[in-house]
């Protein structure tokens, strides 16, 4: 983390600044917070990205206090999971043997 008495150049976006700091969350840049504007480490596709969304940029020499990065513990600790979601297709078959075992029959809407 950078001292807060040493300037660093920086991209200083205005404009929305939810839109912005979506961008810039999918790019996973630091970023200062503030009421009016954004400051935060740009790269040349995080500067295409916010230019093309309509947000005014520009480059400024400040100090710098990135707001903590939130992420999933898992991520913090450098182990990722990989979640499988899968599905299961039931056929007109299923439905019968359900139906014959006492099984829940299909809901209807009339």
């Amino acid at each position: 983390m950078a001292d807060k008495s040493e300037m660093l150049t920086l991209t200083e976006v205005r404009g929305d600044l939810v839109l912005a700091a979506l961008c810039i969350g999918q790019f996973r840049a630091p970023c200062q917070i503030e009421d009016d504007r954004l400051l935060v480490r740009a790269g040349a596709e995080l500067l295409a990205a916010l230019a093309a969304l309509g947000l005014r940029v520009r480059t400024v020499a400040e100090p710098f206090t990135p707001a903590p990065l939130f992420a999933p513990v898992e991520a913090r600790h450098g182990r990722r999971q990989v979640q499988h979601h899968g599905a299961h297709l039931h056929t007109d078959d299923e439905d019968e043997e359900s139906d014959e075992a006492g099984g829940v029959s299909p809901a209807s809407n009339a």
